[in-house]
C-alpha cells in the first residue's frame, strides 16, 4: 500500500510540476506578447511576435488575426501565415467585406469562441460559412477589449484533424485577452506616434508662426516659419519677447494676452501691426497638465497684411463709390472724390487733367482739391510745350501709376516745382467709355513722399473706379440729353401720345396729352389708358393685337364728344420693338378740322362742276328765256296797251280794246302773264348766280368794317319784304361780340354783304319754322374775333341744329330740307363760293341737333 500511495503521490506531484510548467509558459508567453507592445517598432512586427509566442504553446503553422471595423462593416487581416491559401492570406493586410454567417462573422457577432472538427467544418462548408480551402480542424476566439470585439485570432490545420485538443482552445482563450490588449495599445501607440509626426510636419511646414510659452512668458518652441519675421527657432527659444528686443508696446501687449490665457484657461485672439507694416492676426490657447491647470500657452501667429490691405481698399474703394452714386452731377462726383483721395493718402493735393492728349494746344484742371496750405484755384489752362507732350504720352502708355519719386528715379519738372511746389507726384490716365482720356494725380507738398508699392495699387484702383463713375456720369448725361430730345419732340407734338404696357396700363404721357385731359405725367403712370379715355375702352382688344402680331393698326374719324362738341380724332396704334419690352405707343390725332378742309374741298370741286356746268346751262337757258319773257311781255302789250296798232286791229275784228282789257281782267289774264314775267326773271336770277360760279366777278375789293357791315346787313334783311311779309324779323335777338383789335379786312363788301344775308336768312327761318318747339327766344350770337391771322366771323343760332349727314351738305349746290316754294338750295352754296374762291377764306359749320347752327366764316388779313 505504501508504494502505491507513494506512486500516486509521485504521479501527483508529476502532474502539478507538468501544470506549473505549463502554467509558467503561458504566463511567458503572456508577457513576451505585452512586452512586444514596447519591444517591437510597429504593429507587423507585433503580430509577428504574439505569432511566435503562440508557436512556444501550440505547434501554429496556419494562423490569421482579424481586425473588425463596426462602422465600415470591413474585415482588416493585417497577418495571416497559410499553407494553402496562399493568395488570399498569405501577403497580409487583406481586407474583406464583413460578413455575418462566416466563420470569424460568427465568433465576432457572438463573442464566443469556436472549436470546429472536419465533420462540422463541412457542414458549415455546405452552408456557405467556410471562406477558402477547407481545414481539417478549426479554432477562433474573439479579441475582446472593454467588452468590445475588435477582431478574432484563428488556427486551423489541413492535414491533421486531431492536430488540437480542447486544452489548446483553453490555450488561446487564456491568452486572447492579453493579445487583444496589445494589439488595441500597438495600435493606439501608433496612432498616437503618426499624429504626433503629422502634427509635427505641420508645425515645421506650416506657414503660420506657432509658438510655445511657459508662464514665465519664455518660448518653449518655436517653428521655422519665424523666419518671416526675420528670426530662426533656435534665437527664440529660451528668450522672452523682451529679450529679443521686441518694441515695448508691442511686448506690453503680448505679455498680458499670455497671462490673460494661463489665469482664465480661456482660448485668447488679438490683431496687431508690426513696426515694418506686417499685420499679425495671434490666437493664443491654452494647454492643460494632469491637474487640469493651464501648463503652456501654444500660439497661432498668421500675416493677415494682405486680407488688411484688402479690408482697407475695400473701405476706400466703399468711400469713392459713395461719392460716384451719390453725385447729382460731374462737379459734385469729383470734388468728393478728390477730397476723399487727399483723406486716404494724406497728400496735399489731388486733381483732374483734361484732356491728357498729347498732341492739344493745351490741357485744363478743371477739379482740384488741396490742404489749405497747398491750395491752388481749379480750371485754369497749361499750354503743352515738349516736355509736357512727351509726359502726357508716357502716362497714355502705361497701365500702372506713373511715380515721381527718389525711388522711381523719374524728375518732376522744374516749373511745376517751383509754380506749385511739387516734391512728388503720382499719375495715372483714365479712359471713359467716351471721349478723350483724363488723368488723375496726387501731389506731395510738404515732404519728398516715397509712393509704396501699395499706394500705386491703391490708387489704380481708385483710378478704375473714377474712369467707371467718369463714364456713367458721361453715358448719364449723353442719356439725359437724349431724353430731353426725345421729350421735347414728343411734347412739341401736336398729337395725343400715350405708352401702354400690355395690360394697358399708361407707361409714358405727352404735354399734349396732359392739356387735353389736364392731368400731369406724375398722376397717371401705371392708370388704364380707357379710365382717361373712355372712349377708347373699345380698343383694348386691338392693342393687344397690336403687340402680339407687332403690326400699326389705324383708325380713322373716331368721335369724341368734348364739353358738349364733337371732334374726330384718328387713332393709330404702335407696338414697342424690342424682346425685353412689351407695349405700345397710342397716338391721337384731332382732325375735325382736317374733315371739315376736306368737306370744304369737297364743296369748292363741287362748286367748280357746277361753275362748270353753269357755262354751257346759261347759253342753253338765256336764250329760250329771253325769248319766253320777250313774247310774254310782247302779249301783255298787245293785250293791255292802248296804241295805235292794238286799235286798229280791234276794229278790224269788231272789237275794243276796253272790251278786251275788261276780258282780261275777268279771266285774269294779265296777271298771268305778269306772273310769267315775274318767274322768267327769277329763272334769269338762278341763271345768273350759275354764272357767277363759272367767272369771277370782277368787282372791287376794299378795306372793310365787317361788324358795320353786318349792321347795314341786318336792316336790309329787317326790310326784306319777302322776310316782312312771312315773319316779323324784329323779334330775333341779336347778341355781338368784338375783339377790340378786329381789324379791316380786304374783301368785296357787296359779295360779303350777301354772305351774311343769306346765312342770316338761313338760320331766321329755321328758327321760325321751329319756333313752337324751341325752348327759348330766337337768338343770333355774332361774334369777331382774331385766329392764325385770320379774321374770324361766327354767326350762332339757338335753332333746333343739324343732322351730321345734313352739316356735310349744307354747302352743297341745290341741296336743302325746305320746301320748294321755300328754297332753291343755292343760298349757302354761294355764299360758300364767295367766301372760299373769291376770298381765299373758310367757311364751315359746327352744329348738332338742339345745339343750334354756328356759322364760321375766317378770312385772311392783309398787311
Amino acid at each position: 500500500m505504501e508504494k502505491e500511495d507513494y506512486k500516486k503521490k509521485i504521479e501527483h506531484l508529476e502532474n502539478q510540476i507538468a501544470q506549473l510548467k505549463h502554467a509558467g509558459k503561458i504566463n511567458s508567453t503572456l508577457f513576451d506578447i505585452s512586452n512586444a507592445v514596447n519591444t517591437t517598432p510597429n504593429l507587423a512586427d507585433l503580430y509577428l511576435s504574439i505569432h511566435q509566442s503562440l508557436n512556444r504553446l501550440i505547434h501554429v503553422p496556419n494562423i490569421y488575426i482579424s481586425i473588425y471595423d463596426r462602422e465600415k462593416g470591413l474585415l482588416y487581416f493585417p497577418y495571416s501565415v497559410d499553407e494553402v491559401d496562399t493568395k488570399s492570406f498569405g501577403k497580409g493586410s487583406e481586407i474583406k467585406i464583413f460578413k455575418e454567417h462566416s466563420l470569424t462573422g460568427e465568433v465576432i457577432l457572438s463573442k464566443k469562441s469556436l472549436f470546429l472538427d472536419e465533420k462540422q467544418l463541412k457542414k458549415r462548408e455546405k452552408k456557405g460559412g467556410v471562406i477558402g480551402s477547407l481545414p481539417k480542424i478549426w479554432i477562433g476566439v474573439p479579441l475582446i477589449t472593454d467588452e468590445i470585439v475588435i477582431g478574432i485570432l484563428a488556427i486551423q490545420n489541413y492535414t491533421d484533424p486531431d492536430a488540437y485538443t480542447k486544452k489548446d482552445l483553453e490555450i488561446l482563450i487564456s491568452v486572447s485577452h492579453q493579445i487583444a490588449v496589445a494589439i488595441d495599445r500597438k495600435r493606439i501607440n501608433e496612432a498616437l506616434k503618426e499624429n504626433e509626426e503629422r502634427y509635427r510636419t505641420l508645425c515645421e511646414k506650416s506657414h503660420d508662426i506657432i509658438m510655445r510659452f511657459d508662464k514665465s512668458c519664455c518660448h518653449l518652441y518655436v517653428n521655422p516659419a519665424i523666419e518671416q519675421l526675420g528670426f530662426t527657432p533656435e534665437q527664440m527659444i529660451g528668450k522672452t519677447h523682451k529679450e529679443l528686443d521686441f518694441p515695448e508696446v508691442l511686448v506690453n501687449q503680448w505679455e498680458v494676452s499670455i497671462l490673460n490665457v494661463f489665469e482664465t484657461g480661456q482660448v485668447n485672439r488679438i490683431e496687431f501691426k508690426l513696426p515694418d507694416g506686417l499685420w499679425i492676426d495671434w490666437l493664443l490657447c491654452p494647454e492643460f497638465g494632469s491637474a487640469n491647470q493651464v501648463k503652456s500657452v501654444i500660439t497661432f501667429a498668421r500675416d493677415i497684411t494682405e486680407r488688411k490691405q484688402v479690408e482697407f481698399h475695400s473701405a476706400c474703394y466703399d468711400k469713392i463709390n459713395k461719392n460716384i452714386i451719390n453725385a447729382a452731377d460731374m462737379e459734385q462726383m469729383f470734388n468728393g472724390i478728390l477730397d476723399t483721395m487727399i483723406e486716404i493718402f494724406n497728400c496735399d493735393r489731388a486733381w483732374i487733367l483734361f484732356p491728357c492728349n498729347p498732341n492739344a494746344a493745351s490741357y485744363s484742371m478743371p477739379f482740384l482739391k488741396a490742404r489749405p496750405q497747398w491750395h491752388k484755384e481749379p480750371g485754369y489752362n497749361v499750354k503743352i510745350n515738349r516736355q509736357a507732350s512727351d509726359l502726357l504720352k508716357e502716362i497714355l502708355r502705361s497701365d500702372d501709376p506713373v511715380v515721381f519719386d527718389k525711388i522711381s528715379g523719374k524728375k518732376i519738372r522744374k516749373e511745376v516745382q517751383k509754380k506749385d511746389f511739387v516734391l512728388s507726384q503720382i499719375i495715372i490716365p483714365i479712359f471713359p467709355k467716351t471721349g478723350e482720356p483724363w488723368a488723375v494725380g496726387l501731389h506731395q507738398c510738404s515732404h519728398a513722399r516715397v509712393w509704396t508699392r501699395e499706394d500705386s495699387r491703391l490708387f489704380k484702383g481708385i483710378s478704375q473706379r473714377i474712369a467707371d463713375g467718369l463714364s456713367s456720369m458721361l453715358l448719364f448725361r449723353e442719356l439725359r440729353q437724349t431724353k430731353n430730345y426725345f421729350d421735347n419732340v414728343i411734347n412739341s407734338m401736336p398729337s395725343i401720345l400715350m405708352g401702354v404696357d400690355l395690360e394697358g396700363r399708361i407707361t409714358q404721357w405727352n404735354y399734349r396729352a396732359k392739356l387735353d385731359t389736364g392731368i400731369a405725367l406724375k398722376d397717371v403712370i401705371g392708370q388704364y389708358f380707357y379710365h382717361l379715355f373712355p372712349h377708347l375702352i373699345k380698343f383694348v382688344d386691338t392693342i393687344k393685337t397690336a403687340i402680339d402680331e407687332q403690326k400699326v393698326i389705324e383708325e380713322i374719324k373716331i368721335p369724341r364728344l368734348i364739353k358738349g362738341k364733337t371732334i374726330y380724332e384718328n387713332i393709330t396704334i404702335y407696338p414697342l420693338k424690342g424682346a425685353h419690352t412689351q407695349g405700345a405707343v397710342i397716338r391721337m390725332d384731332d382732325v375735325t378740322q382736317q374733315i371739315q378742309m376736306e368737306e370744304m374741298m369737297i364743296q369748292s370741286e363741287k362748286m367748280l362742276s357746277i361753275g362748270g356746268l353753269a357755262a354751257g346751262m346759261a347759253h342753253e337757258i338765256n336764250n329760250p328765256l329771253a325769248g319766253m319773257m320777250q313774247n310774254a311781255q310782247l302779249v301783255l302789250n298787245r293785250l293791255s296797251k292802248k296804241i295805235p296798232g292794238n286799235e286798229k286791229i280791234a276794229q278790224e275784228v269788231g272789237t275794243s280794246m276796253e272790251v278786251i282789257k275788261a276780258y282780261m281782267d275777268k279771266r285774269k289774264i294779265l296777271n298771268q302773264l305778269e306772273h310769267i314775267n315775274e318767274a322768267g326773271a327769277r329763272a334769269a336770277g338762278i341763271v345768273q348766280n350759275m354764272l357767277s360760279f363759272a367767272k369771277k366777278a370782277k368787282g372791287s375789293k376794299t378795306y372793310e368794317n365787317l361788324a358795320r357791315l353786318l349792321d347795314r346787313t341786318i336792316e336790309l334783311a329787317q326790310n326784306d319784304y319777302d322776310l316782312k311779309k312771312r315773319f316779323d324779323f324784329k323779334q330775333i335777338k341779336i347778341r355781338k361780340q368784338e375783339d377790340k383789335a378786329f381789324p379791316l379786312i380786304f374783301c368785296e363788301p357787296s359779295k360779303i354783304q350777301q354772305v351774311f344775308l343769306n346765312i342770316i336768312k338761313n338760320g331766321t327761318e329755321t328758327m321760325v319754322e321751329f319756333k313752337e318747339k324751341m325752348t327759348e327766344p330766337p337768338e343770333f350770337f355774332i361774334r369777331f374775333s382774331i385766329a392764325d391771322d385770320m379774321g374770324v366771323i361766327q354767326i350762332k343760332d339757338n335753332g333746333p341744329g343739324m343732322t351730321e349727314d345734313v352739316r356735310k351738305r349744307v354747302f352743297e349746290p341745290f341741296y336743302t330740307t325746305k320746301s320748294p316754294n321755300k328754297g332753291t338750295g343755292l343760298g349757302l352754296s354761294v355764299a360758300f363760293f364767295i367766301i372760299v374762291e373769291e376770298h381765299q377764306g373758310e367757311l364751315s359749320v359746327e352744329s348738332a341737333p338742339g345745339q343750334g347752327a354756328n356759322f364760321i366764316i375766317k378770312l385772311p388779313i392783309h398787311d
